[in-house]
């Protein structure tokens, strides 16, 4: 699976009321440029933030909240899955695409290879844990990951398209994504 793949599958595979928390770089500007909507929260310049604001939206709504992260990203503050699992938003799935790299940068490798990303989840709390291999895996484990704090990893290949357009009006889409959260 490719970044471009194991997006879309998300997108195909969620609610439309669920809300989207997306990591910084070129998972955030994929699905704005491919699948812009108001639920879409583009989490732009704060690499590794995009957990701790999808807990804190999590805690103050009802509706289902996909954060999308990425290995480097989760790395970045790796101590966000602790506190996520302390608080255990039972309506929280936090969907790592683990291409082994910071891919938005120039490629360098990570070390998300070296760790048990899976292990880590389980044992600071998370409630439903799953490393996916296929598409039909994490389809499955998208739609079944549900009421408990859910984890799904995605190992996917690095690569893919990087001329993707950038969510600019940051004002914007926090009040549509905000009045989305609200009803309005």
């Amino acid at each position: 699976m490719n970044r471009e793949v194991a997006i879309q599958t998300i997108i195909h595979n969620i609610n439309d009321d669920d809300l989207i928390v997306s990591t910084t770089g070129l998972i955030s500007r994929e699905i704005f440029e491919k699948y812009d909507r108001p639920g879409n929260f583009y989490m732009t310049g704060s690499m590794g933030a995009a957990s701790s604001i999808g807990l804190g939206i999590a805690l103050n709504t009802k509706k289902r909240v996909i954060v999308i992260d990425g290995d480097s990203a989760l790395l970045m503050n790796l101590g966000s899955m602790a506190t996520l699992g302390n608080q255990k938003p039972h309506n929280l799935l936090h969907i790592i695409l683990d291409n082994g790299s910071y891919a938005s940068c120039s490629e360098e490798k990570s070390f998300s290879k070296d760790i048990d990303l899976c292990k880590i989840a389980t044992e600071v709390g998370y409630g439903k844990v799953v490393d996916v291999k296929t598409v039909n895996e994490f389809i499955y484990a998208i739609k079944n990951t549900t009421g408990k704090l859910g984890f799904i990893r995605v190992p996917i290949k690095l690569g893919g398209r990087r001329d993707f357009s950038r969510p600019l009006d940051l004002a914007f889409i926090k009040n549509r994504f905000q009045n989305f959260v609200r009803g309005d």
